[in-house]
């Protein structure tokens, strides 16, 4: 019967046992029972338990708790950390009992007083330097488990940390207060052992004076947080804030820019510049501080100081630069001005000047002497003059003015000032004659005009041109001479038409013209054709004008007309001497240049023979080989050879097309095992013109298309390849790199399979006799140690 009822129901009855399982009862529900023998007769008495029973399955201690993990050890501490027994016996855990052993000692200890209900302690106290090994046990209502495993042994010794500072994120890019807000700054600090902190402003530690005042620093070590307020922020509290930390291990600093917003200070250094009679001109210079931010504009206000009563008036509220041009002063008034400077904060105290009266210092310049008329011609006329007393301000410029002799209206030649003593009247009409005066013009204005000029006629004076230089030779052949002279230094007021060359035969005083008056040569030079050979000639050449023919230049010697023999030159560009580099794919050009007289004929060569590839583009005094899109097989030696009848020469040039190595040689595959093999292979016969500088290795799965490097600059010819998948087949191949690229690969042909090299068995082992009859007999045997590499197939019985 269950506890709270009276009435027993039956379990089991007529069954001749001495025990029964009562079953489908309801689990931690309270029982009784009772039992009593029945014979023939009748029942006897019944048997009856006197405490009740649980329906509870059975008991017993847990098992031990798992994974035990030390965490954070400390000279006085350490942190554990477990996980619950697999079985906890059937009894709800209680809690759990950690253990400690010194090392050296052989009893363990209990760290807790009570049961630790959670998964985690910190045991205190232990001895800094000395070594213990710790261990938990679990509890429930039936008993204490079985030790964990056992901890391996932990040194009670602070960790070593070197200090690290950060400041807070609203303070990586600085911080900028009005004046009379708070500055803050928070920083988080870590480091063991737990560093001093110190804070600075521009370098200098906060003293305790200005901690009494405004300033106040506090520090969390356990949330490893510090701070520092100044209450009440004035301009001068601005600058780099730094924390630094410090500990055994190190030293860390973090920086943050504090910006005080405030008004601008004063404008500095109010000078005036230029004063005149109605204007001034006010400089400044900006304030020695911008109060933390960008001056946005002055204010310049004036006073007129010989009345008291009168008030400050703007002159400008909206200046950007520190100098203004102030004007429609009074002349003879005595003047204040002051300045001020805004920024985004507002205006700052102003900057007053000394007193200013509005006056000129200086007067306007005398007038200049009678001006001088030179090169006169149809359409223009030079007007000179000297520079007259300035009277105290520089002279800034002349105006020049003109009249027709007839006139009376004086008319301006210049229309914006002249800084020269001179200037050139252009724009004259033919025929008129013309008088000229100058005035000089200074700060104050312009002076007096200058006496006028005596009159001038616009018109041209010509004259013949004076005579060229000699004549010089510049070639000559068996029938011809070809000649060269300079202008004359004067052409007579008229251009040069043209010019006439004239000859003296040899033996001969009578000079002939060689070219008539109508066919004048324009140029200054000319080719005399149908000359005598072998006969000696003398020339001279004359200028002519407008005005007509100038007087002869001086003659030449005695000229033979013969041909000029010159053996060949060649001259190659300077880039193309001795060796030419280039790349494949680019085009190459070597160009000549080809000396010698008569015109030599010329060829080119590659390596002795005809170079039908090439181009080649020829005048009579060059020459230009051409090869486009050039590779390694156009490399050698190329000569071009002139020849004439005064000789032959010939110029060699190395050329070298660069380009990316050939694919290496002999690849071969060796040493195969199942996780890697060795890949070994020669250098290419072409280098492509350059070192080569390492190998690109790759492979590729047989049933993959794409290539994966294995490794991208080898610098020997073999290499042992890595990380290959037992079984899988690979193929390999190797290309060679200089620093003009890659070249093509070579590629294995066959396939390579990752596996271990394969050998014959050992032989069985254990062989043993079974069953045998008449005609049979059984054999068992075991396989080999070693099977050589490769799964047994089968076996061979004799």
């Amino acid at each position: 019967r269950e506890a709270g009822r009276k009435t027993y129901i039956p379990v089991m009855s007529g069954e001749n046992k001495l025990s029964w399982q009562v079953k489908d009862l309801i689990p931690n529900s309270e029982y009784y029972f009772r039992v009593k023998a029945v014979n023939k007769i009748g029942g006897g008495e019944y048997l009856e338990l006197r405490n009740p029973i649980i329906a509870e399955d059975p008991k017993q201690p847990p098992d031990p708790p798992i994974d035990l993990e030390v965490h954070n050890p400390t000279s006085k501490s350490v942190t554990l950390t477990w996980k619950p027994p697999l079985f906890d016996g059937g009894s709800k855990i209680m809690g759990y009992i950690v253990e400690k052993l010194a090392k050296g000692k052989e009893r363990w200890e209990r760290c807790n007083d009570y049961p630790v209900p959670l998964l985690t302690y910190t045991v205190k106290g232990l001895e800094e330097g000395q070594e213990y090994q710790f261990r938990v046990r679990a509890e429930n209502a039936a008993g204490i488990s079985e030790p964990s495993r056992t901890t391996p042994f932990v040194k009670a010794v602070d960790p070593i940390e070197a200090p690290k500072v950060l400041l807070a994120a609203n303070l990586q890019s600085g911080l900028e207060v009005k004046r009379g807000d708070e500055i803050r700054l928070e920083a988080y600090i870590s480091g063991s052992p737990y560093p001093s902190i110190t804070w600075l402003r521009n370098d200098e530690v906060v003293t305790p004076e200005e901690i009494k005042k405004r300033v106040t620093t506090y520090t969390k070590k356990k949330k490893g947080e510090s701070l520092i307020s100044i209450r009440e922020c004035i301009r001068a509290d601005h600058g780099t804030f730094t924390i630094k930390v410090e500990n055994d291990h190190g030293v860390a600093k973090a920086s943050c820019e504090v910006n005080v917003l405030d008004i601008p200070g004063p404008p500095v250094n109010f000078v005036f510049e230029d004063v005149r009679k109605d204007s001034v001109i006010c400089k400044w210079e900006p304030p020695l501080d911008d109060g933390g931010s960008e001056i946005l504009n002055y204010v310049l206000e004036k006073k007129d100081n010989t009345k008291a009563e009168m008030g400050w008036v703007t002159v400008s509220s909206t200046l950007r630069h520190c100098k203004f041009h102030v004007t429609k002063l009074i002349e003879g008034k005595e003047y204040l001005f002051r300045v001020f400077a805004e920024n985004r904060v507002g205006a700052g105290p102003p900057c007053v000047s000394k007193p200013l009266t509005a006056k000129d210092p200086f007067s306007p310049p005398d007038s200049p002497n009678k001006p001088d008329v030179q090169d006169v011609t149809t359409s223009s006329m030079l007007v000179k003059w000297n520079e007259p007393k300035d009277n105290g301000s520089p002279i800034i410029g002349y105006w020049i003015e003109k009249r027709e002799i007839n006139s009376t209206h004086w008319a301006r030649v210049n229309k914006n000032l002249v800084n020269a003593l001179e200037i050139k009247a252009e724009g004259l009409l033919e025929g008129l004659t013309y008088i000229f005066r100058v005035c000089a013009e200074n700060a104050a204005g312009p002076g007096k005009f200058s006496p006028p000029s005596d009159p001038k006629t616009a018109q041209d004076p010509i004259i013949v041109p004076g005579p060229p230089s000699c004549p010089e030779v510049k070639d000559k052949t068996k029938s011809s001479v070809a000649l060269a002279w300079q202008p004359p230094q004067k052409d007579g007021g008229s251009p040069i038409k043209g010019y006439i060359v004239e000859m003296q035969d040899e033996g001969s005083t009578e000079w002939k013209k060689v070219n008539e008056g109508d066919k004048l040569f324009p140029t200054c030079e000319c080719v005399i054709p149908n000359l005598k050979e072998l006969r000696k000639y003398r020339f001279r050449v004359k200028a002519v004008n407008a005005a007509g023919e100038s007087e002869p230049s001086p003659a030449t010697s005695e000229i033979p007309v013969q041909d000029i023999l010159e053996e060949p030159d060649i001259f190659l560009d300077i880039g193309a001497q001795d060796l030419l580099s280039c790349r494949a794919g680019t085009t190459i050009k070597i160009p000549a240049v080809i000396k010698g007289r008569p015109v030599p004929k010329t060829f080119w060569e590659f390596e002795g023979k005809a170079k039908t590839a090439a181009k080649v583009e020829a005048t009579d005094t060059s020459s230009l080989l051409t090869i486009p899109e050039c590779n390694r097989s156009h490399s050698g030696r190329y000569s071009i050879t002139a020849k004439n009848k005064a000789g032959q020469k010939t110029v060699h040039v190395r050329v070298n097309v660069l380009d990316v190595p050939g694919p290496p040689k002999d690849l071969k595959v060796s040493d195969i095992t199942r996780g890697s093999c060795r890949l070994s292979w020669k250098m290419p016969d072409d280098d492509g013109g350059d070192r080569i500088r390492g190998y690109v290795i790759e492979k590729r799965n047989i049933d993959g298309k794409a290539w994966t490097t294995v490794n991208a600059n080898c610098a020997s010819t073999s290499f042992v390849v890595p990380d290959l998948i037992t079984g899988q087949d690979y193929f390999f191949r190797v290309r060679a790199e200089n620093r003009f690229g890659v070249g093509p690969p070579a590629e294995t042909i066959q396939r390579t399979t990752a596996r271990d090299p394969i050998h014959p068995p050992d032989p069985p082992i254990k062989l043993r006799i079974g069953l045998v009859t008449k005609n049979t007999v059984s054999l068992t045997w075991k396989p080999p140690k070693n099977d050589g590499g490769a799964p047994v197939t089968h076996y061979i019985v004799e």
